[in-house]
């Protein structure tokens, strides 16, 4: 098994503490099947129609072939970062360093909708006993508890991340259930004729199956903290992969058939799952369903993270980035310095975003009370 070069004064990670279901949940928290049936359904929808559950099909079974070769990589070697290791041994430093950046820019941009996402359902949950907190108070307080898991243990990162997202998808299921009771679960014949769609969507669909589906790779940034890593990472990047595509075929199927005869089409309405709630008359799970999305933007922020970190951390051990980035915390055995780097900017980030829109907001005002 390949290692990352130790830096002389460094600390290194903690090996051996993440086992197979730890790093399992830190692909589906990074994969986050939650935010998919709450948040991307409806956007789906939009594209494939009635052929929704088929794009997410395509778009596992393809993803599921990348994971196969990737797999010929982590059954060989791993390191902290193994995505950019595997690159660097392939073809070189400097398109390892692109492969990494980009693996960084893709994590980035993966969570700052979770970060986003928390403070949405936040708001939504608070709302109901008529507070409010400011946007920019909430992304701090998610991305502070984020980085204090992240910079004190991984292994308590990754069991936080199990649990939240694991009642996030409970409750989802229990709602999708209530679905197909409500049908008695007949077959809809209008989605498996695929009625109303399009190859040109089902294309644009699969895209957006790909992009759901962004993070499957996970598990391979852990190589050094992982339990057997030439067993487990192998593992879990296809256990979490297809555990992820087969709640994406179910969430799409259930929500397609539940919104149909509804009033509104599925394309057109925000929080699909809360109102499926209402519609198969479980109204008491609106509120515990904006909870479980708010905890599954935590934990998809978390595994964010916590994988980004590791990239900059074998960045720096690679000699790209300044040595101190691949230090190693001397208790806690985290890459503190890479964490809290990558936790600054999943709040400087949104944080900048919100300030340009408060501020284009104001020039509009202006411009119209003129």
């Amino acid at each position: 098994m390949e290692v990352s070069p130790k830096i002389a004064g460094a600390h290194d990670l903690r090996a051996g503490c993440l086992n197979f279901v730890e790093l399992s949940a830190i692909a589906v928290a990074n994969i986050a099947p939650t935010l998919t049936a709450v948040l991307i359904m409806p956007l789906m929808f939009g594209a494939a129609g009635n052929a929704s559950w088929l794009a997410y099909l395509f778009g596992a079974a393809m993803l599921l072939f990348v994971a196969l070769n990737l797999n010929q990589f982590a059954r060989r070697s791993a390191t902290t970062g193994s995505m950019h290791a595997y690159t660097v041994t392939g073809l070189g430093n400097t398109a390892g360093g692109i492969s990494a950046w980009c693996l960084v820019w893709a994590y980035l941009f993966d969570g700052i909708p979770g970060v986003a996402g928390f403070t949405i359902f936040a708001n939504a949950v608070l709302g109901t006993v008529g507070l409010h907190v400011p946007a920019l108070l909430t992304f701090a307080i998610v991305v502070f508890v984020v980085w204090l898991l992240a910079y004190k243990d991984v292994q308590l990162s990754s069991i936080v991340m199990l649990a939240f997202e694991g009642v996030s998808l409970t409750l989802v299921l229990i709602v999708c259930a209530g679905v197909l009771l409500r049908h008695r679960f007949a077959l809809d014949p209008g989605q498996l004729s695929l009625k109303g769609s399009t190859v040109a969507g089902v294309a644009i669909g699969v895209n957006i199956a790909i992009f759901s589906l962004v993070g499957f790779e996970n598990p391979t940034a852990f190589g050094e903290e992982a339990k057997d890593p030439l067993v487990t990472i192998p593992r879990a990047l296809i256990v979490g992969l297809l555990l992820s595509g087969i709640l994406f075929v179910l969430f799409a199927y259930t929500e397609v058939l539940g919104f149909a005869g509804y009033k509104t089409t599925l394309d057109k309405v925000d929080t699909p799952i809360n109102i499926l709630a209402g519609v198969v008359g479980m109204p008491a799970l609106i509120v515990p369903l904006s909870l479980g999305a708010m905890i599954g933007s935590f934990a998809a922020v978390c595994a964010c993270v916590n994988a980004s970190a590791r990239i900059l951390y074998s960045l720096s051990r690679n000699g790209t980035l300044h040595p101190a980035v691949g230090a190693a915390h001397a208790v806690h055995e985290t890459p503190h310095v890479a964490v809290t780097i990558m936790s600054a900017l999943f709040l400087i980030i949104p944080a900048a975003l919100l300030s340009c829109r408060a501020r284009s907001s104001s020039i509009s005002s202006a411009t119209e009370a003129r």
